[in-house]
């Protein structure tokens, strides 16, 4: 039976692994992005609080040396580079609400703010009249029109011009995330691999179990792992391993079978040539009629060793039910008067003539056998066939007597042996169902026609 592409496991995992990878690498650009932007940031912080600490240095009458020392802990400097340099070289911009510009010029990046680093305030310009009160020292006068704040710090001329160096490598940042999401796409798609690694043994298994229902015993599902699946691997080949000794004894059997018909038939033929020149009628009449049994019991024997090798060639057409239990009665060279036939329909089965009455020759003979009250009773009905006789229950569940060539049933002398797994198999092979029921002391056996 084959599996659609949805329902293998195979594809359902490959699937899998393809959702968890696009979703663990979306979630690591997302992480990526965010960070990226914290990171500018944190940049445009580090680079207002550079401009911040060479302003308060300036203004402290530090010298280059001291400015650049307080801004080792950001990882900056003051460049010494002329700024015509940089001029021709390409500049990006933090953001376009920043006034920071960034240079790169041999491999070093360089900050410039555009204008100056702080908002500017308006200058605090008062205005005092000329006129003095006596005795008292002139009042100042408050332009209300302008706002009331301190003076601005001293905005000196090299600050228009100051380029700080950045001496922070953030291409760590992206290294950093670029060997994250290689080493997880590494390792998932590793255990990927691992898991379609030990998965195979499952597939090569389902493979050989095919092969084995299409009779194929040469197979081996034989692996060196020792995890669950090897397990069941292994214990499958153990299982072919036994299959194929039961396919040799059967073998064994059946060609002990055709030797014994073989080296019958020629004793039989003469001995029924032999009862033709006997001039008894009386006596000549009952050795034709048992060579006539023991000629058909080869050919049973031959029908029986096709049904046990599976070789068996039905050859059908229709017959009248009760031809075929009067065949078996002639098989069985069985008085009439020891069973009773109820023939309560006109049935006619599309069976194979000979295999069929053997099939009802076994349940017949086991219903004599067996009997312990009166005499076996055949009906005939329209969807079935019944064959009851009373007698003591069976020791085991039907289902075990059906079993071949158990020789717990073959030694026993209340077992039902070999015919009850003969008759089971022709009529299945011919499509009908032999059921089984002890009720009230009797046996029922019946053959289901639909």
């Amino acid at each position: 039976m084959l599996i659609s592409k949805k329902n293998s496991i195979f594809f359902q995992i490959n699937l899998f692994f393809i959702f968890i990878f696009f979703i663990i690498n979306a979630l690591i650009i997302v992480q990526f992005l965010v960070d990226n932007k914290a990171k500018e940031v944190m940049q445009e912080k580090r680079y207002v609080n550079g401009f911040k600490i060479v302003l308060d240095s300036k203004r402290d009458e530090k010298n280059d040396d001291e400015i650049n020392l307080l801004l080792q802990t950001l990882n900056l400097k003051i460049s010494d580079i002329d700024l015509e340099k940089l001029s021709i070289e390409d500049k990006e911009q933090i953001n376009n609400n920043t006034p920071v510009k960034i240079y790169f010029y041999n491999g070093q990046k360089y900050i410039k703010f555009i204008d100056k680093p702080f908002d500017k305030r308006p200058d605090f310009k008062p205005h005092f009249k000329d006129e003095f009160r006596p005795n008292s020292m002139p009042p100042p006068f408050i332009d209300f029109n302008h706002n009331f704040m301190p003076p601005p710090p001293p905005q000196e001329h090299f600050i228009k011009d100051l380029v700080l160096v950045d001496e922070l490598n953030e291409d760590e940042f992206r290294f950093f995330w670029c060997l994250i999401l290689f080493v997880i796409d590494v390792l998932l798609i590793w255990f990927l691999l691992f898991l379609r690694k030990k998965l195979e043994p499952l597939l090569v298994l389902k493979q050989n179990m095919i092969l084995l229902s299409q009779g194929n015993f040469s197979i081996s599902t034989k692996t060196a792992g020792k995890d669950e699946i090897s397990q069941v691997a292994n214990e499958f080949d153990n299982a072919i391993k036994q299959l194929r000794q039961l396919r040799q004894l059967r073998e064994s059997r059946n060609l002990f079978l055709r030797n014994i018909m073989h080296e019958l038939k020629t004793p039989i033929t003469k001995g029924r040539l032999i009862s033709d020149m006997c001039e008894d009628d009386e006596k000549k009449e009952i050795l034709i009629r048992v060579f006539q049994r023991l000629e058909y019991l080869l050919s049973e024997f031959a029908k029986i060793e096709e049904l046990t090798s599976g070789k068996i060639n039905l050859q059908k057409e229709n017959y009248y039910a009760y031809d075929l239990v009067e065949q078996a009665f002639d098989i069985l060279l069985l008085d009439s008067e020891r069973i009773d036939v109820f023939d309560n329909y006109d049935l006619f089965l599309d069976v194979d003539f000979e295999l069929f009455s053997i099939a009802l020759k076994n349940l017949i003979d086991n219903a004599i056998s067996y009997n312990t009250n009166g005499n076996p009773e055949i009906f005939i009905e329209k969807d079935f066939i019944k064959i009851v006789n009373k007698g003591e229950k069976l020791k085991k569940d039907i289902e075990d007597y059906y079993k071949p060539f158990n020789h717990d049933y073959e030694d026993s002398s209340s077992g039902l042996g070999l015919g009850l797994y003969i008759s089971n198999n022709i009529i299945k092979i011919h499509g009908f169902k032999l059921e089984y029921e002890y009720l009230n002391g009797y046996h029922y056996f019946v053959v289901k026609l639909k």
